[in-house]
């Protein structure tokens, strides 16, 4: 009884699932790509390893009119534009990307090293709303110091642009708006999504890319190969091109079987 076994294609690959044998086999075909990748990726995990441990803060300033003093709530609707100026004033000159989210931290927005300062928007995509006179002082730095440095200097700076913004206007005294930050005083937390989220990635794409490249390599040249012998099958049938050991074009053979006149002797 005859059997047959399953073809593969000319890069090592069937129909069938893979093995790790198949596997094994590719990366000894495709040696020096495989090292490449495997060099790259180490050099990437490395990186991932290095990544310096980052740490944040928050605290919320609350603008508070004057005859909410004392209460904790309501907190006056009517302070809300105000707060809305005192951010605007804030962030002059700042470059920080808009936050996605009235939840999202200044870590999810991407900023390792810096202060943001927003009135949280509650409208969504499509629309703004601004519920509440609170500004949200968020710091991030490589150290805890640092950042509630940072945030305490942010708060001072709100608190002299909202005094300096009544006192421009001559609002009397007892009746200005102040500011009041909750916690007073933060405490910086580490953000360890930050390196541990970089190594888990670098370890992924480490191990996708020791199988896809060689994977890849291993077809191209499968394909070059392929082409090459096409290529020399192809010159054979070109007539003329009877190469040497090669067998006679037809035109050749003709030329051979054709019987030559003698030449007639000379007197």
């Amino acid at each position: 009884m005859v059997t047959s076994t399953p073809s593969r294609s000319v890069a090592g690959w069937g129909a069938n699932a893979v093995t790790i044998w198949d596997l094994l086999a590719l990366w000894r075909r495709q040696w020096v790509v495989t090292l490449l990748c495997v060099v790259v990726g180490a050099f990437g995990v490395v990186q991932a390893r290095s990544v310096q441990t980052v740490y944040w803060g928050s605290t919320s300033v609350v603008v508070v009119a004057p005859y909410l003093k004392g209460y904790l709530t309501p907190l006056g609707g009517d302070v809300i534009p105000l707060a809305g100026v005192v951010e605007k004033l804030v962030n002059t000159g700042s470059n920080a990307p808009p936050a996605v989210s009235p939840d999202a931290s200044i870590i999810d927005r991407g900023i390792y090293d810096g202060v943001v300062a927003n009135v949280p928007d509650y409208g969504g995509q499509w629309s703004e709303n601004y519920t509440n006179p609170i500004i949200v002082v968020q710091a991030s730095a490589s150290d805890p110091e640092t950042v509630t440095r940072r945030i305490a200097t942010e708060t001072a700076r709100i608190d002299s642009i909202l005094t300096t913004l009544q006192v421009d206007a001559h609002v009397p005294t007892n009746a200005r708006a102040t500011s009041l930050a909750l916690p007073p005083a933060p405490v910086a937390v580490e953000s360890t999504g930050v390196a541990s989220r970089a190594l888990i990635a670098m370890v992924a794409l480490g191990l996708l890319g020791v199988v896809i490249i060689p994977f890849a390599a291993d077809r191209l040249a499968a394909a070059y190969r392929s082409a090459r012998r096409q290529a020399l099958v192809d010159d054979d049938h070109v007539p003329g091109s009877n190469s040497a050991g090669g067998s006679p074009t037809p035109r050749n053979a003709a030329m051979a079987s054709t019987p030559r006149r003698a030449a007639a002797p000379s007197p």
